[in-house]
């Protein structure tokens, strides 16, 4: 029940709210009429690429198995992290270094890389490592060397002068590990193997080895064991002769620039997706994973360590995907001149065959196509650069010191070019030594050294004749060394065979003045017969063709230069007692391969009789008649260069 007091209260209540119902209000001033403030509607955050559907992070993986496999694996593996929340599109990268690429570009926003790709992408663009690979129980793993069980190689040792398959350029263990284990062994990867190629792939380096195409590979361990179904014989044809240090296990790595959150929640999802029995078979379907665990860039630097010893660059090294490129430019002979360009470029095209590389050429017609062809390739971002000849030493050198970033090399040059009271870009290219530039020169004096020998122990009339195109250090270093075999036969036997169209001591001699006309070397070539000579080398590229072509008429033998003639001029083959030979195409194909391998430094490579960077060709139709033991002395005197028990000054003294 109420109170009576409550009753009072509400009755007061009542009758004041009347009383001021009745009351007549004052006036007060009426403000301006205004539209009342309506708030803009408020537009929906999108959602995080990743955190949608419609958004899917691009999730890249390299081809180091069969890239069917990959990505049906990687297929799953998007469901499962749907289910999750994280929504991703799985693709295979074309090579190591298109992941590395598609990485630093932002067109891969997680890429699973290998250890040494994830460093190039690191310290490339700041990719940053969230999770590595556990394999077998374990947070490393191996390189290994695999050959034939029937190719007779037990040892790292055995490797030397045999054909070797890499699998990538930018593959931790099918390349810089494997190359370091060959290096500690005292096998110089760079040297002493026979040939060096790129398979591409772990498998197909493995099965270059089965199929007997290379004698030995570099994979990881034991890339055999997924081949097996394939190839079952595998393990019974091909054996394990090395393995590597332990290398960090493959990454998960995100691009520069990923969301935190996003990336958050990937880590998270994975971490919780490989916790499971589906995860892991999905995991080991891709790339025999068992596992991963959270992984920082720390654990990495025995990678870079591992590339420092080799001398690697590790600044923008490339893959066999996103091939080098290799421009030649040719001095006047041309790019088929049968003898000093064509070496050249026949290096370019067995690093095209061997390395997957790019190779193009700009002919010459005349001295100022130099610096034209040059600024061509250097516009087309080439990533060497290969000038071939004395007469472009000065152009090199003005666009090299102008574009150091520009590698180079240069066939017979190299730097410092001056002399004193020479003008630097008008008579020579340099004072000093040019970091990016790699001059490839030849101690041609050493083969025509063997060449002059054998010339003064065959000749009938006691007479054999050289000549030159034109007046360079690079033409006289054939004459000189040809003068000085002659004398030193001379010496030897007591003769006295005489030598046309040049004298050291004088440092003069015969010289046409080009080095493209036929028309000169037949003229030449017929005075020096006039003369008695019944052998000539003629050093002056395709002119010589004419002296051969003179020499089939009247019967004299000629000697080839920079490349075995019997083989690139076989028309005149009948002519030929042998060539002087300057193994230009290993130079080139060396200086190739550098790149490639990131290991190019600028200076000089001198070829010489050691190193096989010179030589003189196989006597061929005239093998009867060089008699045995003039082949003898000429293996003899070969060997006492080699020793420096003589010299080409020597024997001319």
């Amino acid at each position: 029940m109420r109170s009576k007091s409550f009753i009072v209260l509400s009755l007061v209540v009542m009758l004041s709210m009347v009383l001021s119902a009745c009351a007549t209000p004052k006036a007060t001033p009426v403000p301006p009429t205004t539209a009342p403030t309506v708030a803009a509607p408020t537009k929906a955050p999108e959602a995080k690429a990743g955190l949608s559907p419609d958004k899917p992070l691009n999730m890249l993986f390299v081809p180091s198995g069969q890239a069917e496999t990959i990505l049906a694996g990687g297929g799953e593996l998007d469901k499962m992290l749907a289910e999750k929340g994280i929504y991703t599109k799985s693709s295979v990268a074309t090579s190591y270094a298109a992941a590395i690429e598609a990485t630093c570009s932002g067109q891969a926003d997680i890429t699973w890389l290998a250890p040494l790709s994830y460093v190039l992408a690191h310290d490339k663009c700041g990719a940053e490592v969230i999770l590595g690979a556990i394999r077998f129980g374990s947070a490393t793993y191996n390189g290994q060397i695999i050959v034939r069980t029937d190719g007779g190689i037990k040892t790292v040792a055995d490797l030397k002068g045999k054909k070797f398959a890499y699998t990538d350029p930018a593959s931790t263990s099918g390349y810089l590990y494997p190359a370091g284990l060959m290096l500690k062994e005292g096998v110089d990867p760079a040297k002493d193997l026979a040939q060096a190629v790129f398979a591409g792939s772990h498998n197909a380096a493995a099965i270059a080895v089965y199929q007997g195409s290379v004698d030995a590979a570099a994979t990881y361990v034991d890339v055999r064991t997924s081949l097996e179904k394939q190839f079952p014989d595998i393990m019974d044809k091909t054996e394990v002769i090395a393995l590597t240090d332990p290398i960090p296990n493959d990454t998960i790595s995100v691009r520069p620039g990923l969301d935190p959150e996003v990336t958050a929640k990937f880590k998270q999802a994975m971490l919780d997706i490989m916790a499971t029995d589906a995860g892991k078979k999905v995991a080991y379907d891709i790339y025999e994973w068992d596992g991963i665990s959270e992984s920082t860039d720390g654990l990495f630097e025995p990678v870079r360590q591992a590339a420092a010893a080799l001398g690697i660059e590790l600044q923008n090294w490339k893959g066999v995907s996103v091939p080098y490129s290799v421009g030649q430019v040719t001095d006047l002979g041309g790019i088929d001149d049968k003898s000093f360009n064509a070496t050249a470029w026949a290096g370019v095209q067995k690093a095209e065959k061997d390395l997957g590389v790019q190779g193009k050429y700009l002919e010459s017609q005349q001295q100022a196509d130099y610096a034209k062809n040059i600024q061509q390739f250097i516009g087309e971002k080439l990533d060497l650069i290969v000038t071939v000849g004395f007469l472009l030493g000065v152009d090199t050198a003005k666009a090299a010191i102008a574009n150091p970033a520009q590698k180079f090399a240069i066939v017979d040059y190299a730097y410092p070019d001056c002399w004193p009271g020479a003008t630097v870009g008008k008579d020579c290219g340099s004072n000093d030594p040019i970091d990016n530039v790699l001059g490839l020169t030849f101690s041609t004096d050493q083969a025509g050294f063997l060449a002059g020998y054998v010339a003064a122990g065959t000749t009938k009339t006691g007479k054999v004749g050289t000549f030159g195109g034109m007046k360079l250090p690079t033409v006289t270093i054939f004459m000189k060394g040809f003068e000085a075999g002659v004398k030193y036969y001379n010496a030897a036997h007591g003769a006295a065979v005489e030598v046309l169209g040049w004298e050291t001591a004088k440092d003069d001699g015969l010289f046409t003045g080009n080095f493209e006309s036929t028309d000169d070397g037949r003229k030449f070539a017929e005075s020096l017969m006039d003369e008695g000579a019944d052998i000539i080398m003629p050093v002056a590229g395709p002119v010589g063709l004419g002296s051969a072509a003179a020499c089939k008429e009247r019967g004299c033998m000629i000697i080839g230069v920079d490349t075995d003639w019997y083989v690139s001029a076989p028309e005149f083959k009948t002519t030929y007692l042998t060539s002087v030979l300057k193994n230009m195409d290993v130079a080139v194909f060396n200086a190739a391969l550098a790149v490639a391998n990131g290991t190019f430094k600028g200076g000089s490579y001198v070829g010489t009789l050691k190193d096989n960077g010179v030589g003189i060709a196989p006597y061929h139709d005239y093998d009867a008649q060089v008699s045995d033991a003039l082949k003898a002395e000429v293996e003899q005197a070969k060997q006492d260069l080699i020793a420096g028990k003589i010299t080409v000054e020597g024997a001319l003294q």
